[in-house]
């Protein structure tokens, strides 16, 4: 390559790399713009019923039961979702690591949409015994903000 030729290249290397940088960085004066993080979902699991748990707008609640759909139990709301969250999906049920038949958990996902409060609500039930008590239940204040 002759020397002219080099400086060519070169120069419109620099000038690229320099009109690459200048477009990345923002105006003095402008603050940055950056994506917050979503808060980290809150984990609950059965030692945390009857408490009042905080959340943020868009923050995951994540409640973690122990589950066994062989004996015919499943866990449902009781109720209705109080109106600050919405239920994201359906549970998911991750068996445990024992012999087929011992159980495991259930893992429920809310989502904080709105500001306000309310009490959410499990049952660990039979539905086709729906005139007999719960055997379990799973109950918690949500305060989002």
């Amino acid at each position: 390559m002759n020397d002219s030729l080099r400086t060519l290249t070169l120069t419109c290397l620099a000038i690229a790399v320099v009109a690459a940088v200048s477009g990345c960085s923002s105006q003095p004066g402008t603050p940055a713009k950056t994506n917050p993080e979503p808060p980290a979902p809150l984990a609950l699991t059965t030692k945390d019923t009857s408490s009042t748990q905080s959340l943020q707008v868009g923050q995951q609640l994540r409640v973690t039961l122990n589950a066994n759909p062989t004996t015919g139990y499943q866990w449902a709301v009781d109720g209705n979702v109080p109106a600050p969250l919405a239920q994201a999906g359906h549970p998911i049920y991750k068996r445990s690591s024992g012999p087929i038949g011992s159980g495991g958990t259930e893992v429920w996902t809310f989502a904080a949409r709105a500001t306000g409060s309310g009490t959410l609500k499990l049952k660990y039930w039979r539905a086709f015994e729906a005139t007999t008590p719960p055997v379990k239940t799973f109950e918690v204040t949500v305060d989002v903000k």
